[in-house]
């Protein structure tokens, strides 16, 4: 065996016997309520109807990616209780995404600090989240090594799972614009027509329920459903409380405006600074989807959860990183185990001190926004720091598919 592999076997080993300890660990527990009243709801119809009759049946506002993984869980594991596969499927994407992270870093470290970022939301809670992270993470990294087909493929698979990833595409989309004009016409052409032949066909396949979901995703109308962000405190200054509550239109409208001139700001800027680095672009992709947890109405509170992966993502590009990394997936975990603890129940009683408590986390994560987006204006035009792989590898002139 070659000497330079053994270590590698090493980490993989750790690392995947750290994911399976905490499934184990987790697996007697229930999880959020979404687990009872979705996601085994979900297996049981999809099981009765079958894949696309199912999905119509489900009448919710996911894209039929996540149907698609229950739906094969409930078929590898024919014998299994409703529990066990949804337990197994969660388990399996827990460690096959950790592993990912050991075999584009070769570290051990940032993967178990990812393990440990992602565990609560996906392992103890029962979130989805976790679901659409390979494909994210392998789009994430191919992006980086300049491998746009790749990364615009797998993107548009973990598009199709959640419905959150769609929040960067404008961002990623500059990135294989720019990497795209190194390949061959011949091969991209056929690609692109591929990729967007794939995308019509699952939306034939699932019309017109990915329509409706698409809408009701996009459509709600609380202030915030659970997320730590600026409405929710707002809600609380305007005395409405920590209850999930529907917002005015006005309100809406205004918040909207907020997040949507943010964004554009962000992207505007990234854009015309970053077309040749896709590193710094996705670092504006970040904060991009930061802005939107922390301004637009209705967003929930696991969806910081794409932040915190892109974010350590990057941090295993550049050291730089770190802090942001660390911050998001304290932040993340802060804001769900504020409603949820552990095992799913709420820790805390909702009266004033409930409000007070999660309005100074609110308020606290606004402020760091602030001084994030200060921060990203302030990066130069270059790499933030050395890559991990070859710089051979990288250059606008090595593309690969």
């Amino acid at each position: 065996m070659d000497q330079r592999a053994s270590p590698r076997i090493v980490t993989y080993g750790c690392v995947a016997l750290v994911s399976m300890i905490l499934s184990w660990t987790s697996w007697s527990m229930a999880g959020t309520l979404d687990v009872e009243s979705h996601w085994l709801p979900w297996l049981t119809i999809l099981s009765r109807f079958g894949l696309i009759d199912g999905y119509a049946a489900i009448v919710d506002d996911y894209p039929p990616g996540t149907a698609t993984l229950l739906f094969l869980a409930s078929r590898v594991l024919p014998a299994a209780g409703e529990m066990a596969v949804f337990k197994s499927l969660v388990a399996c994407a827990q460690l096959g995404s950790t592993l990912l992270f050991v075999m584009h870093t070769g570290r051990a470290g940032i993967s178990l600090f990812y393990l440990l970022a992602v565990a609560l939301s996906a392992s103890f809670l029962g979130y989805l989240d976790i679901l659409f992270a390979i494909p994210l993470i392998v789009s994430l990294f191919a992006a980086l090594e300049n491998r746009p087909i790749v990364s615009a493929a797998m993107f548009g698979i973990a598009c199709f799972i959640k419905w959150q990833p769609l929040i960067v595409l404008p961002f990623m989309a500059v990135i294989w614009c720019g990497q795209a004009k190194a390949l061959r016409r011949g091969p991209l052409i056929a690609a692109a027509s591929l990729l967007t032949t794939g995308a019509f066909g699952i939306a034939y396949l699932f019309w017109p329920q990915i329509w409706n979901a698409f809408y009701s995703a996009f459509h709600q109308i609380q202030w915030s459903a659970e997320a730590l962000n600026f409405p929710w405190l707002v809600q609380i200054l305007l005395g409405y409380g920590v209850q999930n509550i529907n917002a005015p239109a006005y309100a809406l409208t205004a918040l909207r405006i907020l997040f949507y001139a943010i964004y554009l700001l962000i992207f505007t800027v990234g854009a015309l600074r970053c077309r040749g680095n896709p590193e710094q672009m996705m670092t504006f992709a970040l904060v991009g989807y930061v802005a939107y947890f922390m301004f637009a109405p209705s967003v929930h509170e696991n969806h910081l959860f794409l932040a915190m992966l892109l974010a350590i993502v990057l941090w295993s590009r550049s050291q730089h990183m770190r802090t942001v990394a660390i911050f998001l997936a304290v932040y993340t975990n802060l804001n769900l185990a504020c409603f949820y603890g552990v095992t799913g129940e709420q820790p805390f009683s909702t009266g004033p001190k409930f409000a007070l408590l999660t309005g100074a986390i609110a308020a606290t994560g606004v402020l760091s926004f602030v001084y994030l987006l200060r921060l990203l204006f302030m990066l130069p035009a270059e790499p933030l720091g050395r890559p991990l792989v070859d710089a051979s590898d990288v250059l606008p002139g090595n593309v690969h598919v």
